[in-house]
């Protein structure tokens, strides 16, 4: 029975690199994870007569330098209101550009555009099958102050921030300390009541 046993055990043993392919697994190189990025574009209020100045900017979660080509688009946008209902809906393409990104923030001078609202968009192509394409967009304004979804303030007086009216709040103070008188005199005849 002993030899038996052995006999099978290194017949086992002698077919086991041929079963198993002999070779060990390898991984499949082939295989290469898409990695997301993420577009930023920001363009400051412009005064009329100034050149636009985009800042665009890609990153992702990488080591590695997000390089492509980065198209550009700047479209009118109509009032404020209009932007509200609409979300900012672009009516007619006013400039485009494309630019090289090689991994960087990069500042790009766009037109002198007449008075209004705008909106700029931008799409990044990489060049890496590594990594994935991105878009985004920003609203902007040339001339006048403040976000593209405010009307313009010609009084020069601070915005309405949503608390109450000055009359109310005097009034409120008025009875806070009329309050305070009552309450003062009660104690005062309460003091002199004990006394008596």
């Amino acid at each position: 029975m002993r030899r038996l046993l052995v006999s099978v055990f290194a017949a086992a043993v002698a077919m086991a690199p041929v079963g198993l392919g002999g070779t060990p697994a390898q991984a499949d190189d082939s295989y290469a994870p898409e990695v997301p990025t993420s577009c930023n574009v920001a363009a400051p209020t412009v005064k009329v007569g100034k050149r636009v100045v985009l800042e665009i900017e890609v990153s992702s979660n990488s080591n590695l330098p997000e390089v492509g080509s980065v198209d550009l688009a700047i479209s009118t946008v109509g009032s404020a209101r209009a932007a509200r209902t609409s979300r900012l809906a672009a009516k007619g393409v006013v400039w485009t550009r494309t630019v090289r990104y090689e991994g960087s923030p990069i500042e790009v001078v766009g037109p002198k555009l007449p008075r209004g609202r705008y909106r700029v968009t931008m799409e990044f192509t990489p060049d890496s099958g590594e990594f994935i394409g991105c878009r985004n967009a920003a609203n902007f304004r040339v001339g006048g102050g403040g976000s593209v979804d405010e009307e313009p303030d010609d009084n020069g007086n601070l915005p309405n921030t949503g608390g109450p009216h000055l009359s109310l709040l005097l009034i409120g103070l008025a009875l806070l300390a009329g309050g305070g008188g009552v309450l003062a005199e009660s104690r005062r005849n309460r003091v002199t009541r004990r006394i008596a």
